[in-house]
C-alpha cells in the first residue's frame, strides 16, 4: 500500500518577516530569519493539522505538528417488515510530528521546502451494533516522514501552499469486544 498525503498549507509568521527579499547581489533569498516563529495550519482528505515552526536560520525551521481526524457515524437498516438493525462506527486519531524544514527561495514570493522528521500517534476505534456489545481497537504508531512542498507568500506575514508526504511508520493494536481482548499483529507500512 503506497498512497501519498497531500493537503493544503497556510504558514503565518507570527514575527516580522526580513525587510527585504533580496540581498545586494539581486540572488533570490528567502524572506525568515533566525529567531523567528511560524504558525502552520494545514488540512487535506479527511484530517487537519496545527503546529508551529521556529526558524533557526533563513532556510531552515524546527517544525512541532499535530494532526487531529476523526468520525462518528449511526445508522438503521430495515432487514425486513418487522426486523430493524441499528449500528454505529466511530474513529479518533491524533498524530504529532517533529522534524527538519530546509527552504529554497524559488523566486521574490516562491519558495520549495524539504521536511524530514519523525512522528508518533494513537488511534481509537469502534463499531458494531448498538443492540449488541460492540468491538473496539486501540493503538499507537511510531516511524519517520518525508515532506515536499512549496509555498507562496501573499505577503510578508502570510503565505499558501501546497505539500506531499510519504510515512514510513511500526503500530500495534488491541482490540476488545465480547470475545475478550485480542492484540494485534504488529505491523510496520508505508503510507502517505
Amino acid at each position: 500500500m503506497f498512497p501519498l498525503r497531500s493537503g493544503f498549507a497556510v504558514l503565518l509568521l507570527v514575527l516580522p518577516a526580513a525587510a527585504a527579499a533580496q540581498d545586494s547581489t539581486g540572488a533570490e533569498t528567502t524572506p525568515f530569519h533566525s529567531g523567528q516563529w511560524a504558525a502552520l495550519f494545514s488540512g487535506g482528505l479527511g484530517i487537519a493539522s496545527l503546529g508551529v515552526m521556529r526558524f533557526t536560520a533563513p532556510t531552515r525551521a524546527w517544525l512541532l505538528d499535530f494532526g487531529f481526524s476523526g468520525a462518528h457515524s449511526h445508522g438503521t437498516s430495515r432487514l425486513n417488515d418487522s426486523l430493524v438493525a441499528d449500528g454505529f462506527s466511530s474513529n479518533a486519531d491524533v498524530n504529532a510530528r517533529v522534524g527538519r524544514r530546509f527552504y529554497q527561495a524559488r523566486g521574490r514570493s516562491v519558495a520549495s521546502f524539504q521536511t524530514l522528521g519523525v512522528l508518533g500517534g494513537f488511534h481509537h476505534a469502534c463499531g458494531g451494533q448498538t443492540s449488541a456489545s460492540g468491538v473496539c481497537a486501540n493503538g499507537w504508531h511510531a516511524g519517520a516522514f518525508g515532506e515536499l512542498g512549496g509555498a507562496y507568500l501573499i505577503t510578508q506575514r502570510f503565505s499558501i501552499g501546497g505539500t506531499a508526504s510519504v510515512a514510513f511508520s511500526y503500530s500495534r493494536s488491541t482490540a476488545r469486544g465480547s470475545g475478550g481482548i485480542n492484540t494485534g499483529p504488529t505491523t510496520a507500512r508505508c503510507r502517505g
